[in-house]
This record gives structure tokens, sequence and C-alpha cells, in this order.
């Protein structure tokens, strides 16, 4: 983990950017209550219509996993002109379950590939290009860190994650039991974008 964002460190003055009004950076600690704060109100709208990743309110993504997030470095947030969050992601090398059982095309061990994590658009903005934006920056990220690829699982019922990453390039690689011990979610979908 710490290679990985010691890599992050180096190029991330050269990859802060702004896509159209929207600016995509690494948190600080100073973006802790307003990222738990995003986090919280997408969980709420996504338990309160259709909870395609199943998240739960207050439990992850939630404050304690921003805060350990921003520690290590893999918390990022897309921000609108006015500083409010639209969206947001983690990005790093742990794969936080069993990776190893994936049927990914290229042989590569932890450490050579990034995942991201809690990925999220606010609710009200969603189709505006905000998903693709922070999905092209994981790739400029890994690329320019040097790794040989990004992975992704997502739940199987979580259909507008895996048509976003089908959108952006991902192939998808299979459906396995990543031994995370969730009863309500035994397996996870794979994707892969080789670098």
């Amino acid at each position: 983990m710490l290679l990985f964002v010691g890599f992050f460190a180096i190029i991330e003055k050269k990859l802060w950017h702004y896509v159209g009004k929207m600016e995509i950076r690494k948190c600080t600690n100073l973006d802790i209550d307003r990222m738990a704060d995003f986090y919280d109100e997408v969980v709420l709208f996504l338990t309160q219509n259709v909870n395609w990743p199943r998240w739960k309110y207050q439990e992850y993504p939630s404050r304690a996993s921003v805060v350990e997030d921003i520690a290590e470095g893999s918390q990022y947030a897309c921000f609108d002109d006015d500083g409010a969050v639209i969206g947001a992601f983690v990005i790093n090398t742990d794969p936080r379950g069993a990776y190893h059982k994936g049927d990914w095309t290229v042989d590569l061990v932890e450490g050579e590939y990034s995942v991201i994590h809690s990925f999220a658009v606010r609710p009200d903005l969603y189709g505006r290009g905000i998903g693709p934006a922070m999905v092209a920056y994981c790739k400029r990220l890994s690329r320019e860190a040097g790794l040989r690829a990004i992975r992704v699982d997502v739940v199987p019922t979580n259909l507008p994650a895996a048509a976003l990453y089908r959108k952006e390039g991902f192939a998808f690689v299979g459906e396995r039991d990543l031994e995370r011990g969730f009863e309500d979610i035994p397996t996870f979908c794979l994707y892969e974008f080789n670098l």
C-alpha cells in the first residue's frame, strides 16, 4: 500500500486537473466532514430507492472509512466549482478480498494493479459525465504510477456500475466469492482494464 501511495504522491500535481467545471483531487483531513456527509447522503438516497451496491447507511462507506482512506492517501473526490463534493472514489492496491481467485487475463500480484472502491456520484447529477471523468482519472493515475491494470469488483445486482465499467472499456472476467464474509453478497462480478 505504501508503495502505491508513494507513486501517487510523486505524480499528484501532474494529474490535478479540471474536467469541465469539475476538479478531481486527493482528499485531505480538511475534507473529512464533507466526504462523510457526501457518502451518508448517497447511501441514504440508495436505501430509500434502489440500493444497487447494497451499502449500509453510516456503516460503509462511512465517516470511519473516509478517515481511514484519507490517512492511507487513497480517498479522492470530484468537486464542483463551488467546492461541493459531486463524486468520490478510493483507489489503492488493496483488493480487500480474495482477488487471487479471479480469472484475470493477465497474471499479476498485489501491488502491480490498482483497485477502485467506494465509487459514487451524487444522485441528482447522474448522467452528467462525472462517473466517466473519475474512471478516466483512475486510468491516468494508475498509468502514471506504472501499474499494469485496474481491477474492480461489483455487486452482481449493481447494474449501473457494471454498465459504467463496460462503457469505459473494462472487461468482465467472471463472478467469484471474494471471501469477504458478507452473507447478503456471496459473490462479486470482476472487471479489469489492462494498461
